[in-house]
């Protein structure tokens, strides 16, 4: 009898160490593994892409190496929730929603994009028709105008503007908790994705105007994410066949003027409207813009610890150290061929077409982390309590008073600006 119950206590014991065992090695896989949430088609492909990269020089990551996983979320603020919820790992987000998951998903910038030069932001513009709008000579004459937004919430999109706009023309707030309805009472039909959605419509009484000029034929695309009028390119596209005015990166429209879809449309088609009502050619953006936005980041949950935030920013700094764009102190055309200085593919079989912004940005060596110690920690140099004041005192230092016309030259840098805009 005493025999028995040693036995059965031998093996309870034995049993119980082996749950604890599995348990232990279960989680130790789990941090050896990451999930990147992705949202457009073209970010899932280049996310891929990234997995045999990754797969085939692991041996060079020595104890920084992850397994990656891809995830396609709906939108953005899908991928906010399932970095949230811990079902993912990363999201690259554009400024303005690194704002909003900050303040309502809890998450942290680890790394933000620094191109090369050490530039990490890019000018909010508003690209316009060469010849159109003669009767723009303010900002004041904006109001009734088709307008072409990246979306509601993007930083140099969006934000920019709008704020621009209540301070020098003339934009009326109509409800403090929602510009959107400030938007809809200014501009005429215009396309603004988002602008339908729970988070920007959160009593549902937003009027369907800022979604007149979507074009999204796809059930229950129009006016989302998927819209072919959604973010940077999209608005660019926008202006071409709809809209009167554009609020873009001032990459946005060299970058797409570069791509097969857009091959035939010349730079001098178009032209930048400045605050003072003025115009000026794409390329004097310095002289000619409404603010500076910060670059992307990527972002994750704050209820990490913080040794697996120290090995996430390791793997970070890794994959940016061997597979970002190579360094040239001149703009080169290759830089945005299938295969060429893009070390996530050495397959014939990589989408040829990555010249639109897929949001999963290559960063260089250089990006910036994020101070480990401090959740709050971004980066920006904003006063994210009130994110539209650029005249705020805490965001002055966004303003590009320090770089002078010859930057291109003392940070060794490409002078040509669609190099920011990868």
């Amino acid at each position: 009898m005493v025999n028995s119950k040693i036995i059965w206590l031998y093996l309870f014991t034995l049993g119980y160490c082996f749950i604890i065992s599995y348990g232990l090695d279960q989680e130790l896989k789990d941090e050896e593994q990451i999930t990147w949430c992705t949202v457009t088609l073209e970010e899932q492909y280049k996310c891929q892409n990234l997995t045999k990269a990754l797969e085939r020089d692991r041996a060079l990551f020595r104890e920084d190496f992850l397994t990656l996983k891809c995830l396609q979320g709906f939108n953005k603020h899908d991928c906010m929730t399932l970095v949230d919820a811990e079902k993912a790992h990363f999201v690259t987000l554009d400024a303005g929603d690194v704002f909003i998951a900050g303040r309502y998903n809890s998450l942290i910038p680890i790394m933000q994009e620094q191109y090369d030069g050490g530039f990490k932001y890019h000018y909010a513009v508003a690209v316009i028709k060469s010849g159109t709008l003669t009767g723009v000579t303010s900002l004041r004459d904006l109001r009734g105008v088709k307008a072409c937004f990246a979306g509601v919430g993007y930083h140099a999109g969006w934000v920019l503007p709008i704020h621009v706009l209540m301070k020098m023309g003339g934009m009326q707030i109509i409800d403090c908790n929602n510009h959107v309805k400030s938007a809809i009472e200014y501009f005429g039909p215009s396309c603004a994705v988002n602008s339908l959605t729970d988070k920007y419509n959160p009593i549902g009484d937003n009027s369907d105007k800022l979604c007149s000029l979507c074009t999204g034929k796809v059930a229950g695309g129009k006016c989302t994410s998927k819209d072919p009028y959604a973010g940077y390119e999209g608005a660019f596209r926008c202006l071409l066949e709809d809209g009167e005015i554009a609020f873009l990166r001032h990459g946005t429209v060299q970058q797409m003027i570069r791509s097969k879809e857009f091959r035939s449309v010349q730079e001098n088609r178009f032209e930048l409207l400045c605050t003072d009502g003025t115009r000026k050619p794409i390329s004097e953006y310095r002289q000619c813009n409404w603010g500076t936005s910060p670059s992307d980041a990527i972002v994750t949950t704050s209820a990490h610890n913080y040794e697996n935030r120290q090995r996430y920013d390791r793997f970070l700094k890794q994959l940016a150290t061997r597979y970002s764009y190579s360094r040239q102190s001149n703009y080169n055309n290759t830089q945005f061929g299938p295969n060429s200085n893009n070390n996530f593919n050495r397959d014939s079989n990589y989408n040829q077409d990555y010249n639109r912004n897929t949001g999963f940005q290559d960063y260089n060596r250089n990006n910036q982390g994020y101070n480990p110690n401090n959740r709050y920690d971004n980066n920006y140099g904003r006063d994210l309590d009130n994110e539209y004041d650029m005249f705020n005192n805490s965001n002055r230092n966004l303003k590009h008073d320090s770089i002078d016309n010859d930057y291109g030259v003392r940070y060794n840098a490409s002078a040509d600006p669609s190099f920011y805009e990868k």
